[in-house]
Order: structure tokens, then sequence, then C-alpha cells
């Protein structure tokens, strides 16, 4: 599917997932809760990694700009975004522990997560230097800012790298967090959910305040080219300069949305690099969102999962490596 070539560079929060899956068949003596019989472990990227992975494992470029921690846990993140050829910069360490979320499972339910959380704050300036010090040696079709609130898209961050895309003509595709919101400003697009949504609204969607308008709003204010807020079960919907529709979601059974909005942002980045138009753009990401919800916590699609997918029979036309839009 990736006859066309498409690098996207990826700045924000990294982490790593970890999941302890097991049995649980009886309460402990100690308290009220399960006790899991651990069978197996498992780790994935998170964050901005995730975003990374899902790029990668479409067949596309894709360069992480993110300080190297210097634990386990990221040599084991940097062991599993190698084997996805995901390109990682710079060389500056970061001497801060690996921001890891461990969920226990037991019989494919979860019971807990908990999170080792870090956050960087402007004393770390140096790191701001680095990151946008980055900037003038990438050579990409796109650029995604994954804000997941823990310091790495600082202001000065997002509208330094804001400003530098547009220059270049390079869209900017940005995953938000409500409290930043200021700090998006001119950006290409954003892709809040809808509790994401409604925040940086400061109100609630309801029969006369329509998802939609909730996203012509936010485009207006915040002058983007557009918009699109995802919804779950319900779908996502796209207002644009020239184009306001709903998609509907592409799943039969949900299993899982850990990471589905990572899923989301890789496919629109790549779309978009490729110069695709919107309403494509959000075609397939439905229809990798759909495949990922699927699969048991974050995780990535395949192109094979997406060739297989009826969905993609209209689709291929636009990602033909002889068709320009």
């Amino acid at each position: 599917m990736n006859a066309k070539r498409c690098t996207v560079a990826i700045i924000g929060d990294v982490m790593i997932d970890h999941y302890i899956i097991g049995r649980a068949s009886r309460l402990s003596p100690e308290a009220p809760v399960p006790i899991v019989e651990v069978v197996k472990e498992d780790y994935r990227p998170g964050g901005a990694a995730n975003v990374a992975a899902n790029i990668a494992a479409l067949g596309y470029d894709a360069v992480l700009v993110t300080p190297r921690g210097q634990d386990v846990y990221w040599h084991i993140l940097e062991t599993l975004l190698n084997e996805l050829n995901v390109t990682i910069c710079p060389p500056l360490e970061l001497n801060l522990p690996t921001i890891r979320k461990t969920r226990i499972l037991a019989r494919s339910q979860q019971i807990v997560r908990v999170d080792w959380d870090n956050y960087i704050d402007d004393s770390f300036c140096d790191i701001s230097r680095e990151l946008l010090s980055v900037l003038p040696t990438l050579d990409i079709n796109a650029l995604v800012l994954s804000d997941y609130a823990k310091g790495m898209v600082s202001e000065r961050v997002a509208q330094a790298c804001i400003k530098w895309a547009i220059e270049k003509g390079i869209p900017v595709i940005v995953d938000p967090k409500p409290q930043h919101k200021e700090r998006y400003q001119g950006a290409t697009v954003m892709t809040p959910n809808k509790a994401e949504a409604q925040l940086l609204l400061g109100r609630a969607f309801d029969e006369k305040f329509t998802p939609r308008e909730g996203a012509r709003i936010l485009r207006e204010s915040l002058s983007m080219e557009a918009v699109i807020i995802t919804l779950g079960a319900e779908g996502m919907t796209l207002v644009a300069k020239d184009d306001a529709r709903d998609f509907p979601a592409r799943t039969r059974e949900v299993y899982d949305v850990s990471g589905a909005g990572d899923t989301v942002v890789a496919s629109i980045a790549v779309a978009r690099g490729l110069g695709l138009p919107w309403h494509v753009a959000c075609e397939f990401a439905t229809l990798t969102a759909g495949i990922v919800v699927q699969k048991m916590g974050t995780a990535v699609v395949t192109p094979e999962e997406v060739e297989a997918s009826p969905e993609w029979v209209k689709l291929k036309p636009y990602f033909d490596a002889d068709t320009d839009y």
C-alpha cells in the first residue's frame, strides 16, 4: 500500500506500555482483591512512540524526536522501535526514568493500571533548545505534535514547530491536551476525542450543539485548516475550510481502545503528508482505527490488514505512486 514515500516526524511525550497478563481464580487473604497468577509480560511503545510505531508499521518513515532515556525501560523501548525501523533523534540523553504505564489483566479484563509519570518543566530549557535544533535537519512530509501533558510539547516547542512547518509548507498534526489549547494556534489540524473536544470548547455536546459545530468553532478560533473530532463508536467528524462531514466507525467489535487515538493521528499524518484530501485522510483513519481497536492494548496496523479490508478498494487509488492530488 505504500507505493508513495512519506516521512513523518513526531515530537511529544514518549512512554512505554507494560502489560502483565495472567489468571485470576481466587481472592487474596490479605484484602478483597483478586490474586493474578502471571502468565506473561509484554512491552509496547506508548504515547508519541506509539504514533511513530504506527507510522512505521504501515510502511512509512517515522522519525521520533525525543531525548534518549538512560534506564532499562528506555532500552526496551528503543529495541522495540528499532525493530520497527523508527529513527530516533537527537543524541541528547535525559536522566529521568522512562514514563511507564503498567496494566494488569486477567481473563482479558484490565484489573488496574499503575503509572510511573515524569514531568519536564521549564528548567529543562536545554532540552527545548536541543529539540528545536533538530528541526532544520529534518527532511519530512508531515510533523506530529503528540501532547500527553508531560512537558515535552511546551509552549515554546509547540509554537516554534508550527512556525517552522508553516514556513516549509509542512502540515502539522496535533494530538492535543485541552489545557494547552492556545499553544496549538496555527497548526494544520488537531484530532481531539469527544471528551477532549468538550473540554477545549468549555461545553458539552447535545442535540443543539453538535460535534460538527464544535469542530467549526475550534478550527476558526485556532486558525487551523481543519479539526477532526473522534467519537469512538460513532466514528469521527471533520470540519475543514471547504469540507464538513461525518464518518461512521468501521469496526464491528471493539476489544480495546487503548492507543486508538495514536493510530488515528498516525493515519492522518501519513495521508496529509502524501497530500491526500481531507476526506481520504479521515476514511483511512477510520479504517485503521477500526482494525486496531479489535486488538488488545496499544497496537499497530499492518499494510496486509489494511489491504484485506473491503474499504481499501476505494482508497487504494489515492495511495498509488502514479496518482497526484
